[in-house]
Formats: structure tokens, C-alpha cells, sequence
């Protein structure tokens, strides 16, 4: 250290003592990891309390608020003229934020825009970018000012609501907080990144969250379940969709959740067999400009095939995103895979974390919005003290009036007869201490003693007073001004003496904001399941699903196959070689289950979408490959199914040597990839056909040597899965049972009132068929012998498959060699039970039929000139 008494010496002596070139005594070793503790520690804390994290009371940065405190120290109200961003964004940095102006800009431009915000706090003029991610104009050549509800976070500022801090160079003074009328935090959110630690609170909507305010104000133990009732979740300015509702009660407990968001689409037909996907709203913070340029990085890596042209019609009315499909495209199937490939399907993750009483904190949304209510009880308090403390004043002064206009020849005369406002001033002041003056209040007379007098502010009020207010219209007024300061007095008294009071003038303030701001919620919440499965990516449409007796699966469209009048040759279905055969053909959706029933009674799980569609000529899959089957197992049947836990289903069970079983549709509900048990099967026995029915049906079984049974189904009882079940039909030697089928106990009535027709329609090996009434066959005990169904010969050969038909059912058969028609059943005869039958399809010397399958109903729609299948 310098000699202080000659400053000419040098720094110590030169040796190792405390004279030491440095000063040794003014080297203080520390621990290095200390040191850098400490000095990260505070750095920390500077970014989280003074830069990246919001006030749990008025929802701002410290950079927002100083930026809307600038706008209303500038005088720019809602109401008033704009003015230059660069002047605004200059006095914040001069005066309030010591840092870089692009930071304020920036800060500014966020406040302005609708998309960011979802109540914009400034008004901005200018461009002040957009929702494609256009950076905004330079701030020289922007304006602004406040927007009206931003004026709601700075009412009664002046009113000691709120403590003022020093700023940056002490020069003046800031608000440490806004006393908002609105809970800003909540409605409008906030994002940021601090160290170790980062808030993302979604915005909210004003009017849900103002009526959850007034409930916890007027009861202070109401918790998540009352707020719930009012905030249904998440609103976000670019509207959207918000799925499922299940995670938004767990993240609003807790302060931390997921929700999915999506954009709102419509589907428009642009022409004949062409349409397009309209979006009209897209997620929170999602870039347009970067979404379509996604969306045409997939067209054009063929991620997706069926878009032909993508286009933005967006202008100032709205947003509009034009996606034209090509001919043919399934719209919600491509809808489905833009969710999943693009950011029309984003997830926001909420952490509620804001400063509470100078600390971070995590915050359920019942916390937080309590947080805003002490708050606001705070302000309202020092709001009411400050207007006590006014409302004296002026009481006080307007008593000093008073005084001297019940004593105005007197007050006249003495400072007439003063030589200065200060000899006045006094000679007021002595005159006041002793005498005994008569105040005169309405009608009623009050005699005063004034101690110690009028005081020195009332006496400088009087000096003051101008000579007009001497006239008895300006007397009365200052009567009249008195009554209603006392009458304010005593509101702003009872205000602050009872906490009922107190909170209702906060509920009144509150419904007054909802009123002058609240809106209608933009994000709509479903409640679908937010997770895209792989079904969603796939047409729910009517598909064919063929089985070859080796085992080979495919599906195909239906709409392929053109009708054909009966006795056709065919079209081919399937390409088989020459010592395979169609086997099996099922109808059915792309979205259903196939429960795949096999020789040993086993039962495996399969989606229609998961079997490969290779085009009408096409092999298909091994089902080897598709299911995982046991040694020595085939499928041999297999049933459709759309919902495996419907109460009141049965599946019906019938094996090739007669044996029937009925189980309820629920016992096969629990998937299994290496299959379940469906019906116990003796080893000379297999599994030969499985209906799905109401447990009340007529049961109808059918044998390859021409013979029927009819029997009632509750003949059989149900049994569990392993269940072998009992003798359905008495068969002779050599037969057995080819086909089941199930019809209702009562028929159903046609629009003329008769019973609609409920046919067997049987096909033999050799093409032929037949259409008999179910009631020709007559209703049996289970286990009998049967009657005729079909009078089997040479010509027509064995029974091969029935179906269930009425009117208006068509119907495909299959031959061995993949010779597939479809026909309509009216062109077959109805023919009684020991018929040959008609020709339905015209088969090779050693080709038979595999197969006769009925088409849905719905998907037989004809045209009556040509005959051929409508596209």
C-alpha cells in the first residue's frame, strides 16, 4: 500500500515482507471450487430471477415490464397517437434495461403479435413479422403503443399499489411489480430458458380463468377440482385442437404435463373423385412457411404419394393451407399421415415454474392463481390506505374552506389588514388557535373548538382561494364536495376493516375485466386418444381377403371385381399354382380384427391392414409368416370382428364330425401373438366353420352328402374356451358337416310390412347352387339326423359351401384354381329342398368350386343400365 504521507515512495521495500512488491498482507488465498461456486451461484440467480423466469404476480420479465412501463411513462395509452418502436425501445435502455436494443425490440415486437400472445399488449404499426417466421421490420420504421388491457397491468401504479426500486444508475425509479388486474401469467403464458432450470406455461383463456379467479376469491379453500369446473386447459392463440383431457387435471396438480396439439383441418371436394385437405389453424408455434416446405419434402421423397400440389391462399382474413389430394386419395388417411410426419400434430410440454417471493418455484395452476389473488389483495389494500390517506386530506382542506367561508368577513378583514401573505399567513394562524368557530353543515349547526386551529396547509388553501368561489353556487359545491369526501372515507374505512369487503371489491374488478376482455375459447379439447396407431395411417375401406389352401393370404380391393350375370366366366382373383386352390374368401374392413381359426381350434389374431395387398392376380403372404402358428396347424376359418369386448356376443362353434360349442365373444378379448385355445378338438376332428351371434339365434348346419339341421341355439349352453362342446348333428357314413350358418328366431319387416326373405343358398363342387327358404327346413332338437337340403348327383356334385342370403345380397364363388364371379343371388332360382340347383359358374373338366362367400350389402351397389360395379 502507497505511503499516504509521501506518495513519492514506492510500493514497499522491495523484500518479502509486508512491503512486498505486491502487498503481500492484501493477498487473501481462496479455494478456487469455492470461488467458482459462489461466482456461478450468483450468476445463476441473475438470470433467474432478473432475466429468464417470470413473477408469479403480474406474469413479466423484468425486460417486459420495463418496456410497458416505459410505453406508459411515455403517455402511450390505447387512445393516443403511435410513436416511433426506436424511441420506445430507446428511453427502456437509457432509463430501465441497460442491454442491447435488439433485445428490447424483440421483447416489443413479441408483445404485439396475436399469433405469440393470446392477448397482444401492444399495439404495433408496421411489420412486426408473422406466423411464416418473417422477421419484423427494423424498429426506426415500426410504431407503437399500448394496447387497452395492457392498460389493466398498470392500473393504479400511481397509487402506492406496488414498491418502486431503484434503477440500473439510481437515477430514478421502476415498479419491482405491475399491479394487474389480470392474472397475465396464466392467460397469456411465458417461456424461458434460465440455468439449470426452464417455465413453459402455455396460455390460457381470459374468461375461464377470471371465473376460476372470483371462485377462489370468494372461497379461499377452493382447490384443483373448482378451478377444473372453470379452465377446461390450455388456449392457444392459433387455435387448434387439444386431444385427450385425461393428462390436463395430472399436469395442472402437479405444474408439469404434455399436451398434443393439432391443426384444424377441413376436407373440401374440389371435383368429381378429387379433394382436398383445407388447413385453417395450426399449432402454438409452429412455423407455416416451414410446415408446407415440409409437407412438400415428403411428397416429393414419396413418404407420402397422394398429394399433387400443396399452396398457401393465407391472407388477412385468415390462414388457409391448400393440400390437394390426388384422384382417388383417401383424405383422412393422408390427414393421418401429415399428423404423424409433420408438425400439423406438435406436443407442448408445461413446466409452471415461476419466481415466488424471489425464489423459482414449480406451481400447481390452484397455486398460482392464488399467488395473483394475494396479490391483488395487496394491491387493492395499499390502494384503499392511499385513497384513505387522499380522501383526509382533501376532507382536510375542504374543513379549512369551510371555515373561512362561515367566517368570511373576518378572514376578509385580517388579511386586509396584513402588510405580507406571510403576515397574513400567521396573523390566520393566531386568529384560528383561540377563537371559537361555527361550522355549519347542511341544516345542522356544530359547534367547533378548532385545536390547535386551522392548520398551515388549510390557511395556504384559503390564501388560495379564488374570489368566484365566494359565490353561494360554488358554496354549495364545496358543501356538497365535503359530504361525498367524508361518505369515501368511510367506504375506504370499511374496505380496510373487512376482508369480505375487501375481496368483493376485488370480485367486482374481475368481473369488470372479463367483461371488457373475455372471448370465446379458439383450441377446441377432444377427447380421442392422442397416440397415432399404425391403423390411423390406413383406409377403413372394404377390402377381399382370399386364403389358398397352402396357406398364402392377400387382400384386395372389392371394387375391382365386375359383376357378372350368372354362368360368366369369372375373372381371376388370385394367382395359385397348379397344386394350390382358393380355400377361403372373407369381406370385410381394413380396420377390423381377424379372429384366424385353425384345424386344432386354436385362435390367432390378425388385422384385415396387416395383410398384404398385392393386386388381384397376386400370391399373397404365407400365413406362416403372419401368424404364429403350431406345428401341423392350418387356418380353416376366419371371422371378422370390429370390437372383441361387446357384451352379449357369442362366437358359435361347429367341427367337421357334427360337434357344436357356443363362448362368449369376450373370453378371446386378450391378444395373444402365440394364440389361445378356442375349442377343444379331438385328433380325428377339425374345426370347420365359427359364427359370430346374439346367444339367441336358430343355428343351421349343413353336410357334404346334402343334408340340413335346424336347431335352436340355446339348445346350447355356453362354455368356456377349452370346452369340447356337444353333438349338433347325428351324421351318416362318410358325411360330414360343411357349413354353418345363423339366422334370428324373428324376421325382419319389409317397408310393405312382410317378413324380408332369409334364404340358404347352397353351392355344389361343380358350379351349381340353389336358394331354399329357412323355414322349408323345420325347427329340430340338436343332435338329430337332419332332412335334405340338397339332392346331390353326379351333375351338380357334393355340397362345397352355404351362405346366408336375402334379396339383395351378391355373392362371389371361388374355384380351386383362383376362378373367382361375382353374381347376383336374385338370378338364382329358389328351389325347394331336394333340388339340383342352377348353373352359377362355368368351371374346367377337373376345376371345382372352394368357396362361396356373401358381399356386405353395402358394398353391392349396382348400376342398374350396364351391370357393372360402381367405383
Amino acid at each position: 500500500m502507497a505511503d499516504e504521507q509521501n506518495p513519492q515512495l514506492p510500493l514497499g521495500n522491495g523484500g518479502d515482507g509486508p512491503g512486498g512488491p505486491i502487498g503481500a498482507a492484501s493477498i487473501v488465498p481462496i479455494n478456487i471450487e469455492d470461488e467458482m461456486r459462489r461466482s456461478y451461484l450468483d450468476y445463476s440467480m441473475s438470470v433467474i430471477i432478473g432475466r429468464a423466469l417470470p413473477d408469479v404476480r403480474d406474469g413479466l420479465k423484468p425486460v417486459h415490464r420495463r418496456v410497458l412501463y416505459t410505453l406508459h411513462e411515455m403517455g402511450l395509452q390505447h387512445n393516443k397517437k403511435y410513436t416511433k418502436c426506436a424511441k420506445v425501445v430507446g428511453q427502456t435502455m437509457g432509463v430501465y434495461h441497460p442491454h442491447g436494443d435488439a433485445s428490447i425490440y424483440d421483447t416489443l415486437v413479441r408483445l404485439s403479435q396475436p399469433f405469440s400472445l393470446r392477448y397482444p399488449m401492444v399495439d404495433g404499426q408496421g411489420n412486426f413479422g408473422s406466423v411464416d417466421g418473417d422477421p419484423p421490420a427494423a424498429m426506426r420504421y415500426t410504431e407503437c403503443r399500448m394496447m387497452r388491457i395492457a392498460g389493466e397491468l398498470l392500473a393504479d401504479i400511481d397509487q402506492e399499489t406496488v414498491d418502486f426500486v431503484p434503477n440500473y444508475d439510481e437515477s430514478t425509479f421502476e415498479p419491482s411489480v405491475l399491479p394487474t388486474r389480470i392474472p397475465n401469467l396464466i392467460v397469456n403464458g411465458s417461456n424461458g430458458i434460465a440455468v439449470g432450470m426452464a417455465t413453459n406455461i402455455p396460455p390460457h383463456n381470459l374468461t375461464e380463468v377470471i371465473n376460476a379467479a372470483i371462485e377462489m376469491v370468494n372461497d379461499p379453500n377452493a382447490g384443483l377440482l373448482e378451478v377444473l369446473k372453470h379452465v377446461q386447459g390450455p388456449d392457444f392463440p392459433t387455435g387448434g385442437f387439444i386431444y385427450g383431457r385425461s393428462g390436463i387435471a395430472n399436469a395442472y396438480k402437479t405444474g408439469r404435463g404434455r399436451f398434443l396439439m393439432r391443426a384444424k383441418c377441413a376436407i373440401e371436394q374440389i371435383t368429381q373423385g378429387r379433394s382436398a385437405i383445407i388447413v385453417n389453424e395450426i399449432p402454438y408455434q409452429v412455423n407455416k412457411s416451414k410446415l408446407i416446405e415440409r409437407i412438400a419434402d415428403l411428397v416429393n421423397e414419396k413418404i407420402i404419394d397422394d398429394i399433387s400440389d400443396v399452396r398457401d391462399e393465407s391472407d388477412r382474413d385468415g390462414m388457409r393451407i391448400v393440400i390437394e389430394l390426388k384422384r382417388g386419395a383417401e383424405a383422412q388417411i393422408v390427414l393421418n399421415q401429415l399428423y404423424k410426419h409433420t408438425q400439423m400434430q406438435e406436443s407442448f410440454s408445461m413446466i409452471f415454474l415461476a419466481v415466488v417471493n424471489g425464489q423459482p418455484r414449480e406451481l400447481p395452476l390452484a397455486d398460482a392463481i392464488r399467488h395473483f389473488i394475494d396479490h391483488r389483495v395487496d394491491v387493492v389494500r395499499r390502494r384503499t390506505a392511499f385513497l384513505l390517506r387522499k380522501a383526509r386530506e382533501r376532507e382536510h382542506i375542504l374543513e379549512g374552506y369551510k371555515i373561512a367561508l362561515d367566517n368570511l368577513d373576518t378572514v376578509i378583514r385580517i388579511i386586509r389588514g396584513s402588510g405580507s401573505r406571510a403576515e397574513a399567513r400567521e396573523n390566520l394562524r393566531t386568529w384560528s388557535l383561540g377563537t371559537e368557530i361555527i361550522i355549519k353543515l347542511d341544516k345542522d349547526t356544530t359547534n367547533l373548538m378548532v385545536e390547535p386551529g386551522m392548520s398551515y396547509r388549510q390557511i395556504d388553501a384559503v390564501l388560495e382561494l379564488q374570489l368566484y368561489r365566494l359565490t353561494q353556487l360554488s358554496i354549495d359545491e364545496l358543501l356538497k364536495e365535503l359530504g361525498e369526501v367524508r361518505e369515501r372515507i368511510a367506504e375506504y374505512e370499511s374496505i380496510l376493516a373487512s376482508e369480505k369487503k375487501l375481496r368483493s371489491v376485488i370480485v367486482k374488478e374481475l368481473e369488470q375485466v372479463r367483461k371488457d376482455y373475455g372471448d370465446e375459447r379458439r383450441t377446441q379439447i377432444l377427447d380421442e386418444t392422442a397416440e397415432l396407431q399404425l391403423e390411423d395411417l390406413i383406409a377403413d375401406e372394404q377390402v377381399a381377403v382370399t386364403v389358398s389352401h397352402s396357406g398364402y393370404l392377400k387382400r384386395t380391393p372389392i371394387s375391382i371385381y365386375r359383376q357378372q350375370r350368372r354362368g360368366g366366366t369369372g375373372r381371376l382373383g388370385m394367382k395359385t399354382r397348379e397344386e394350390d386352390f382358393v380355400q377361403q374368401l372373407i369381406v370385410d374392413s381394413t380396420h377390423a380384427y381377424l379372429l384366424c381359426f385353425t384345424n386344432k381350434g386354436r385362435v390367432y389374431w390378425l388385422k384385415v391392414y396387416e395383410v398384404p395387398d398385392v393386386g388381384a392376380a397376386g400370391k399373397g403372404k404365407s400365413m406362416a409368416s403372419l401368424l404364429n402358428l403350431q406345428p401341423g396347424e392350418t387356418v380353416r376359418n376366419i371371422l371378422p370382428v370390429r370390437n372383441l369386448t361387446e357384451e352379449g356376443k357369442f362366437l358359435f362353434f361347429a367341427t367337421r364330425n357334427g360337434t357344436v360349442k357356443k363362448t362368449p365373444l369376450k373370453d378371446f378379448s386378450n391378444v395373444m401373438a402365440r394364440g389361445i385355445i378356442a375349442i377343444g378338438i379331438d385328433d380325428d376332428d377339425e374345426l370347420i366353420g365359427v359364427r359370430l351371434t346374439d346367444g339367441s339365434q336358430v343355428v343351421f348346419l349343413a353336410t357334404h352328402e346334402g343334408m340340413a339341421i335346424r336347431f335352436d341355439e340355446n339348445d346350447v349352453r355356453s362354455m368356456g374356451r377349452p370346452a369340447y362342446g356337444v353333438r349338433g348333428i347325428d351324421l351318416g357314413k362318410n358325411d360330414y358337416v360343411v357349413g354353418l350358418a345363423a339366422t334370428p328366431k324373428e324376421r325382419k319387416l319389409d317397408t310393405e310390412g312382410a317378413n324380408c326373405a332369409c334364404l340358404i343358398l347352397s353351392v355344389t363342387a361343380n358350379g351349381f347352387g340353389k336358394r331354399t327358404d329357412v323355414d322349408e327346413y323345420r325347427l329340430q332338437t340338436r343332435g338329430g339326423k337332419g332332412v335334405i337340403n340338397v339332392k346331390t348327383t353326379s351333375r351338380n356334385g357334393k355340397v362345397t359351401a352355404i351362405q346366408l342370403v336375402d334379396e339383395t345380397s351378391e355373392l362371389m364363388v371361388i374355384s380351386q384354381y383362383g376362378k373367382i364371379i361375382r353374381i347376383d343371388t336374385k338370378t338364382v332360382r329358389a328351389a325347394g329342398r331336394s333340388t339340383q340347383g342352377v348353373k352359377l359358374l362355368n368351371l374346367e373338366e377337373d376345376d371345382k368350386v372352394a368357396a362361396a362367400v356373401v358381399i356386405p350389402p353395402e358394398e353391392a351397389k349396382v348400376e342398374p343400365e350396364n351391370g357393372t360395379l360402381l367405383q
